[in-house]
């Protein structure tokens, strides 16, 4: 009896709590059900409905969403663990930046408990991952099998069930508005992110979204997880799940025992996937192990196992019945699709597939994972641990001993946005307190210095120095393989920030840096803070004067302009334009007030009464006449979707919108028009421009291709669009656009002037990346101002706010914003 009672005075607070509700008793359905998605709300209540429930989870908020929605990290093992948390957060981190001497090391790993991290939901249109989430949650709190209880004992998972808030409410909300009806598959007609919808997996070195900053805190100043899992639902198809290794080509940059690592957590899931039977897993392809900026990527550059998942999706919960027809005989790669082979063993080959389908693959890939950190949990602490320490003592050695950013740039504030972007990735930055000298040169007190001797050394000699893509064919003589993503991305060259790399060890006084401050706005017309200066100038009542040399003023000077308020509009198509979400980023970035036009006011005229500038972003001549047709085709992975838009989102501008457009600038507007975008005005306005790239031209062998790559360009700074610019700089390019004058010289005036004020290199036009067919852009020019009327059409032939990374050429745009409304003196 006595023994009795002291088990139910051991077990007392278990029984105080209830049991966890099923995910059904929650949500009134079975996440993954036909024809249903469960809600941000839903989601994140069942969360806490199991933090009430068991002492095995704790869910805590760690950021808000760019709408305000709060962001949701569970943290789930077992209960004595979660007592301990703070204790083996500790120990993580002084493994991970490599704190612990060898002897400390080989002790805090054998204490410790291996970290993974579970997202689910960054491409809410992709709805599998957190429809799943409540599942994994509920297994690994209920299940008392052997293994998961192993996992309880050696993991501490942090499950993000919902790591994109506001884009889950968006894509339910539209799916359960529209199913049933002849709209059900109909595509989301926006971005599921305020600024950057698919774009918000493109943000994790640049942290220019909320969301993006908070998991960057959590992964690189907080957790630091060993294992990185991020799910998405695009598999290549008719794989039912892409699973790593990865493509060719790998980045040096990456230490090889992640990659080795990556490739073994690969082969415990595909193993997994064959026990139970799954058919359709796929290996290396299509997803490289190349670039730097998203979710899975930015983990490799920090010794963690970053591991990306991509299931197969219809479309949201629909289900559809796969014939044997619609399968593809082979990949992209050439491999088949119907034979067993050595990077997909065993083929799908069709049938019906369904939402709860993609789950339980989900699920499969998630226990693959977490048993294999569960049977291993010292492994991966001290090997995180070792790699923290080798990078360190190589960045010891020098080679780079450390980067330096000198105090005196000509844009301090965008050089401290850089090094404050550096800094919010876990990366260590000094602020030398007194004057030094290395490479032969002085430096005064108040540089900054990035010592590579750093546990996250590959992560910033990866950002600070030029990519080199390989050139990887097929065969001896075949095209080369383009990158995933993009080929060259170096942050400094971007963000124009001067960084000076030190190769030999050198004496400093520093003082290290817990945040980066950068300078208060001024009216200097070199540096993007200017901007702000005039916005707060404005909005004080203050007036503010453009010289005519360029220079900023609040004095009234003898020639020049007087900056008013532009009156800016931003073209809003009703698809999912990425870059016009990353121009209204650098709107409201630099707070410039701007309004969205849809093709309904761009039809109705007297655009000119209400607005001094408009911009089109990125898109096609084709899509902004168009837009989304009626009953056509909406390409996915797995082939054509059929689908219909609702009759309200169908359409562009149309030609009548192009007229009312051309009538604009005639009548003093000024229309800017962005990479693809440039194909409308050049078509069908009357200005002297063509472009260099004309039906598909130059394309091929000898051709111009430039997949995302970092170029130089020189500007005029004599010209209004480029004051405050540098003459030579650099620009980022996705294939874009070069620009021809065609009007003669003699007639090149007044009404039908054509003046370009940058352009792409004469010689080494690459700085950063891969290109082919340089000699096709080179010294050509890749920004043009045509007047028309009494207005004027700016032609950008790259992006100049490229995924908000390009600092360096923002000036260009913002420039031709604020000159629309300057008034001359």
């Amino acid at each position: 009896m006595l023994l009795r009672r002291r088990a139910l005075l051991l077990f007392a607070p278990a029984l105080l709590l209830a049991a966890p509700p099923t995910p059904k008793e929650h949500f009134g359905f079975t996440p993954g059900d036909n024809y249903k998605l469960a809600n941000y709300e839903e989601v994140a209540s069942y969360f806490r409905k199991l933090a009430a429930s068991s002492d095995r989870i704790r869910v805590e908020e760690f950021g808000r969403s760019s709408e305000g929605r709060p962001m949701l990290a569970a943290f789930i093992s077992s209960p004595e663990n979660l007592k301990q948390l703070e204790k083996y957060k500790q120990i993580n981190r002084r493994l991970a930046l490599g704190e612990a001497t060898p002897e400390e090391a080989r002790k805090l790993a054998a204490e410790g408990k291996a970290i993974v991290w579970i997202d689910s939901g960054l491409h809410a249109t992709e709805v599998a991952p957190v429809q799943h989430a409540p599942h994994l949650a509920y297994k690994m709190l209920t299940d008392e099998s052997e293994e998961v209880r192993r996992i309880r004992q050696n993991v501490i998972l942090v499950q993000v069930p919902v790591i994109n808030p506001d884009g889950l409410d968006m894509t339910a909300n539209w799916y359960r508005q529209n199913v049933g009806t002849p709209f059900e598959l109909a595509p989301l007609p926006g971005l599921y992110q305020k600024y950057s919808g698919h774009d918000n997996n493109r943000d994790y070195f640049m942290l220019n979204l909320p969301e993006t900053r908070h998991v960057s805190r959590m992964l690189f100043q907080e957790w630091f997880p060993q294992i990185v899992y991020n799910q998405h639902q695009v598999a290549p198809f008719p794989a039912r799940i892409f699973i790593p290794p990865y493509a060719e080509p790998l980045n040096p940059n990456i230490p090889a025992p992640v990659m080795e690592g990556i490739n073994g957590i690969g082969a415990a899931m595909k193993e997994r996937f064959a026990r139970e039977n799954k058919p359709g897993a796929v290996s290396y392809i299509s997803f490289d192990g190349w670039w730097n900026g998203g979710l899975r990527s930015v983990p490799a550059f920090h010794n963690m196992h970053g591991i990306l998942t991509e299931t197969a999706l219809y479309q949201y919960a629909t289900p559809h019945e796969y014939k044997p027809s619609e399968l593809p005989e082979r990949f992209s790669t050439g491999i088949p699709t119907k034979e067993a082979t050595v990077f997909y063993q065993k083929p799908w080959l069709g049938g019906r597939w369904a939402l709860m389908d993609a789950v339980e693959y989900m699920l499969t890939a998630d226990f693959a994972i977490l048993d294999l950190a569960a049977s291993r949990p010292s492994h991966y602490l001290y090997k995180a641990w070792e790699m923290a320490t080798a990078n360190i003592e190589a960045g010891r050695k020098g080679g780079p001993y450390a980067y330096v950013v000198p105090a005196d740039q000509s844009d301090a504030w965008t050089a401290a946005q850089m090094l404050e972007r550096l800094h919010g990735s876990g990366v260590a930055v000094q602020r030398a307190s007194a004057p030094f000298q290395a490479n032969g040169k002085s430096y005064p007190a108040g540089a900054w210095i990035v010592p590579a001797s750093q546990a996250f050394r590959s992560y910033v000699v990866d950002l600070l120095e030029p990519q080199k893509y390989p050139e990887l064919r097929s065969g001896t003589t075949g095209p080369v393989k383009r990158p995933y993503d993009l080929a060259g991305w170096t942050l400094s060259y971007q963000m124009n920030v001067q960084v000076e790399r030190i190769e030999k060890p050198f004496a400093a006084q520093t003082e290290p840096l817990s945040e980066i401050v950068s300078p208060a706005p001024v009216l200097d017309a070199r540096q993007n803070s200017a901007f702000l200066a005039i916005a707060a100038a404005q909005k004080s009542g203050q007036a503010v004067y453009r010289a005519s040399d360029g220079a900023l003023v609040t004095a009234k000077p003898a020639s020049g302009w007087f900056i008013e308020k532009p009156r800016v509009a931003v073209y809003q198509p009703w698809t999912a334009n990425m870059d016009t979400g990353w121009t209204r980023w650098v709107l409201d970035r630099f707070e410039v007030p701007s309004a969205e036009l849809r093709n309904d006011e761009v039809r109705k005229g007297h655009l000119r009464a209400r607005y001094d500038v408009i911009i089109l972003a990125q898109q096609s001549m084709a899509s902004i006449l168009h837009g989304v047709r009626d009953g056509e085709f909406q390409g996915r992975a797995g082939g054509e979707t059929p689908s219909r838009q609702r009759p309200e989102y169908t359409g562009g501008m149309g030609l009548e919108g192009a007229r009312e457009l051309q009538q604009f600038v005639e009548q003093g507007g000024t229309l800017i028009a962005i990479d693809t975008a440039t194909e409308l005005p050049m078509t069908l306005f009357p200005i002297g421009v063509r472009g260099v790239l004309r039906g598909g031209e130059a394309e091929g062998a000898g051709g111009w291709s430039c997949p995302g790559s970092v170029l130089r360009i020189t500007t005029d700074p004599a010209h209004p669009a480029a004051f405050g610019m540098p003459k030579e700089t650099y620009a980022t390019s996705t294939g874009g656009q070069g620009f021809e004058i065609t009007v003669l010289p003699e007639l090149n005036k007044g009404e039908r002037e054509v003046k370009a004020f940058a352009w792409y290199a004469r010689q080494n036009l690459l700085a950063s990346g891969w290109l082919t067919g340089e000699r096709v852009m080179a010294g050509k020019p890749a920004a043009v101002e045509a007047r028309l009327g009494e207005g004027k059409v700016v032609l950008f032939g790259f992006r100049p706010q490229f995924r908000g990374q390009t600092f360096g050429t923002f000036k260009l745009l913002l420039n031709e914003i604020y000159q629309s409304a300057a008034r001359p003196l």
